[in-house]
């Protein structure tokens, strides 16, 4: 009966302790499942506070970027009518500047020759001022003339120079080839009177002295000529 007892305490004992952790485990579930829906809550307002932001900054930007483009398209067209406007007036305002500058320069003459006195130094200045270009223009001829025949000068001392070094070089290569060629004819000249007459140089120098028929050993070793044979032909048939 005890062990009966014991038995079911356990039991139930167990199956309290089995409720508890499943409750225990349900408010773990459920105060996570709240967490993460907060969190989430919470992602979502910040995510849709951001895109707010982007789009009010995008839209602000936007705007500014329609405003400086009008801005600028609005300073296009200023600067246009403004060039054209200028344009306009110079072409009006040009020749009205010539026109007068023209009738001053007419009056101003007519009053520098309107009496004998002024006409004669109008004349004197004239005669002044072309005076001092022709001498100034004599005096850059002058110069320009004398740089000419400074650098020809120049150039015909260096020409001389070259011409001169040329002809030495040329000179001291005959020269040493003159030396050269005399010195190679003048060696077998010596080499000839140093050896004894009778005696020969070169590979046949020790064949010894040669015997009184060997010239006619070799003209009876040559081979008969057309020539030879017409020459010794009368003298066969005689002999016959």
């Amino acid at each position: 009966m005890a062990t009966t007892k014991t038995t079911a305490a356990s039991k139930s004992a167990a199956r309290n302790k089995s409720k508890s952790t499943a409750k225990a485990q349900a408010t773990k579930t459920k105060s996570s499942a709240k967490k993460t829906a907060e969190t989430a809550k919470q992602g979502a307002q910040r995510t849709a506070a951001q895109t707010e932001t982007a789009a009010k900054s995008s839209a602000q930007a936007t705007a500014g970027d329609a405003t400086a483009t009008l801005n600028q398209a609005r300073a296009g067209v200023n600067a246009a009518g403004d060039y054209v406007v200028a344009a306009a007036e110079t072409a009006i305002d040009v020749p009205v500047g010539a026109a007068l500058t023209a009738a001053e320069r007419l009056n101003e003459i007519s009053d520098r020759l309107s009496t004998p006195s002024k006409r004669e130094v109008q004349v004197r200045r004239v005669r002044t001022q072309l005076r001092r270009e022709l001498n100034k223009v004599e005096r850059r001829g002058g110069s320009a003339r004398k740089r000419a025949v400074q650098r020809a000068k120049r150039t015909r001392t260096q020409v001389e120079r070259e011409v001169k070094k040329a002809r030495t070089q040329v000179e001291r290569e005959v020269k040493a080839r003159r030396r050269d060629a005399e010195s190679s004819e003048g060696e077998p000249e010596r080499g000839r009177e140093a050896r004894p007459r009778g005696q020969r140089a070169g590979p046949l120098a020790g064949l010894g002295p040669l015997s009184p028929d060997a010239g006619r050993r070799s003209e009876r070793s040559v081979p008969p000529t057309r020539g030879s044979i017409r020459r010794d032909l009368p003298a066969h048939i005689s002999r016959g």
